[in-house]
Parts: structure tokens; sequence; C-alpha cells
């Protein structure tokens, strides 16, 4: 197979969707579109950690409920975040929604995603009309809903309409937490979508910008989170970081510095 930078592809494929490349790169394997950017990596020898520094900014949302029952992944990818959650909940019922059916079969192929897991549950379809009949048509309620729609294009415009957010804080329980992936370099978007996470969450959302990238994750919650709860977390997080090994100590931080304004006005 031909050499992609500095690793291998082990596999190339090409759907109506557009092209997916697996390449190999020492214990690193990643998912691609077409494109050099990683869409999801993972490191071989450990299946469920998460390798790229979004990913591990997403799980922030670890900090506001540290006990999802629930969750919904928009947006499968490698499934790094699907491993993650299926490792340390063992408990939890992890549903999701891809658009591509080649993610999917690519993702259980060559990034471990179980196939026979029976707290996974695997739909090919929109995410908004996906979130919108879990609003209109179920008695559905998660925990974690952690959005991740990009494709070599950009985000998924369907998963940027205040419809989508609307519904989002529909199906969350009281203590859930919404996570999700936006790309901050693109200024009127960034702004436009974070405006409308807010009208739907009641201005309750919160920004956690991932370090040395142009992503940053918004966090939104149906409840509020004051200044003093979040530097409560402190004599937790350490703990936390043992077991799961994504910065969460580095992402409080951010979570309170970035958010000190926001939170006073909210409580002013």
């Amino acid at each position: 197979m031909r050499l992609y930078g500095d690793g291998m592809v082990v596999h190339q494929s090409q759907t109506d969707e557009g092209v997916i490349e697996v390449v190999d790169t020492g214990d690193s394997r990643s998912m691609h579109f077409g494109t050099f950017p990683r869409q999801s990596s993972m490191r071989i020898s450990m299946p469920h950690a998460l390798e790229l520094s979004y990913t591990q900014a997403m799980m922030g949302s670890l900090l506001l409920n540290p006990t999802p029952r629930r969750a919904l992944v928009v947006g499968l990818g490698g499934g790094s975040v699907v491993k993650f959650l299926l490792h340390h909940f063992p408990d939890c019922q992890v549903d999701v929604i891809e658009y591509r059916q080649d993610v999917i079969d690519v993702a259980q192929s060559y990034f471990g995603v179980p196939t026979d897991n029976p707290n996974l549950n695997i739909q090919l379809g929109d995410g908004y009309l996906h979130v919108s009949r879990c609003f209109y048509d179920t008695d559905l309620s998660y925990d974690l809903l952690l959005v991740d729609a990009y494709d070599h294009n950009g985000m998924a415009a369907s998963v940027g309409v205040q419809a989508f957010f609307d519904a989002c804080a529909g199906i969350m329980t009281a203590n859930g937490v919404l996570s999700i992936n936006l790309w901050g370099s693109e200024r009127a978007n960034f702004n436009t979508t974070m405006q409308r996470i807010n009208q739907s969450f009641d201005n309750r959302a919160m920004i956690l910008p991932v370090e040395n990238k142009g992503n940053v994750i918004a966090l939104a919650t149906n409840f509020d989170v004051s200044h003093a709860q979040l530097k409560q977390l402190r004599s937790k997080v350490d703990d936390w970081e043992m077991r799961y090994q994504v910065n969460l100590p580095k992402a409080l931080q951010n979570l309170i510095r970035q958010n000190r304004n926001f939170i006073s006005r909210l409580f002013a």
C-alpha cells in the first residue's frame, strides 16, 4: 500500500459519500476522509484510550455528569468516544447515529468498534432527524449527548440549526450534558452556533477550547452551574483523571477560566 505522510495506508475505499482511508503510523491508527487531517485516531495497543485532544476535551462533560447511564453519540467516526464509554461505564447504554454506512463498516473492521455489545446500538441516519424523532416520538432521555458530526467539508449543516439544539435540550435528563465539537477558527459560524445553543439551553452554554487546536468544545446543560461548584470539583478531579486519563484537571482549569465572566453574569 502507498505511504500516507509518515504512515501506511491499510484501507482505502470510496462511496458516493466520499473517501475513507485508514492509516497506520507506529502504534497509532487514524481515519481520514480523503484529506491529511485525522478524523479519528486510536492507539492500537490501547483501543479504548482517547488519542486526540479534542475527544479528550469532549469528555470534559464528565466533570458535569460523572455517572452517565445513557449516552447518545452523533457521528461515529472511528468510534473513539464510543469505546471509551463502553470501557469505563460498562452499565451505560450507548446509542449512536451515523450518516455513512461505510464509516460504520470501517469503524467496526479497523477500529475495534464492537458488533455484539448489548449496550451499544448503532443506527444509520441523519443526526438532526434522529434527535428530532427521539424528542417527538419517544420517551428517551440522555445523560450525555456527544456531537461530532464532521466530514471533509466541515460540520454537517443539519446539526447546526436551531431546531436541532432545541431537540437536544428536550431529550436530555435533568442532569444531562451536551458536548459538541465546534471549529472555533470559523468565527462567524462559531458565534452563530453558540447563540443557538444558548437559546436552546437558556444561556447555560460554556466553552472549552482545545489547546493548540482550532477546536472548541461547547458544553450545555439544563441545570445551572455556578463558579463555586466548578471550583469544588478540584477535590475530585485528580481521582477521576487517574481512572480516565483524559486530562480532566486541565479541562477543569480551562472551564473555570474561560467561563468565569459568563457564570458571574448568570448568577449576578
